[in-house]
């Protein structure tokens, strides 16, 4: 089975910094990926370069080709970046602003599916400008699924967003993954979350610390490894127990 990602021997300088180096890893199809690690540990940096969208040197394929933001490439991935440079006070609508973004326009029920699929068709005629964060975070993923993306790839699809929209949204993500077997690459500080909804996880420090599993890599000592002595672990011994309890009887 050919890997939806594969990363050998990347290595990102920017600014005459060493942002990221020497990192390899595989991805396969239908993963959720979680890309963890401290803050400036080169974790956007890290999606952008597998998007195509800064200098690297290594190899990058994405469905065995690399990567590129041109237009036919962009079809086939979904990107919610961190920060999106977009004016909420302009007179737009959800329906208008997905609809500048809509590649196929023979696809005349594009925008109401894309809203549906993040359950949020009650929003199309609301203005940009008054929705909620947790709102306005649905409306960025409905955008990235619009042209009918192959994977997704979110850098802190959650921040900004109460702790019971997040659950919600990761939630949604993780529905995406189950229907449509897409490949689901996020950044998140969310270790809890991670810990429930991830199939693999990136911990990432300018190099590549550990890869595997939540319950491999989340541990005490990979914490303290990229965190530091103070930093709280969220994935404890007793929240593995409760997660795998759950699921067991689900």
């Amino acid at each position: 089975m050919e890997n939806a990602i594969s990363v050998k021997n990347l290595n990102v300088v920017l600014h005459n910094h060493r942002v990221l180096a020497d990192v390899s890893f595989d991805v396969e199809p239908g993963s959720i990926v979680a890309i963890v690690g401290p803050n400036g540990s080169g974790k956007t940096t890290l999606v952008k370069a597998m998007l195509g969208l800064i200098p690297y040197q290594g190899d990058i394929k994405i469905r065995g080709r690399a990567a590129s933001p041109r237009r036919g490439s962009a079809s086939r991935i979904g990107y919610v970046p961190q920060r999106l440079d977009f004016d909420r006070t302009m007179p737009m609508t959800v329906a208008e602003l997905l609809d500048a973004h809509l590649m196929d326009r023979k696809r005349k029920n594009a925008i109401p599916a894309a809203l549906a699929a993040v359950k949020a068709g009650d929003l199309m005629q609301k203005m940009i400008g008054v929705l909620s964060g947790g709102e306005f975070q649905r409306v960025l993923l409905a955008l990235a699924l619009l042209n009918e993306p192959e994977m997704l790839f979110l850098d802190e699809p959650a921040a900004g967003v109460d702790v019971e929209g997040s659950a919600e949204f990761y939630g949604l993500l993780r529905d995406l993954r189950g229907k449509n077997n897409m490949t689901i690459v996020m950044v998140s500080h969310d270790i809890d979350m991670v810990f429930r909804h991830a199939t693999t996880v990136l911990c990432v420090n300018h190099a590549l610390i550990c890869q595997g599993t939540p319950q491999e890599t989340l541990t005490p000592d990979t914490m303290r490894s990229l965190y530091g002595a103070e930093q709280t672990l969220y994935a404890h011994k007793e929240k593995r127990q409760e997660y795998e309890h759950e699921h067991e009887h689900a």
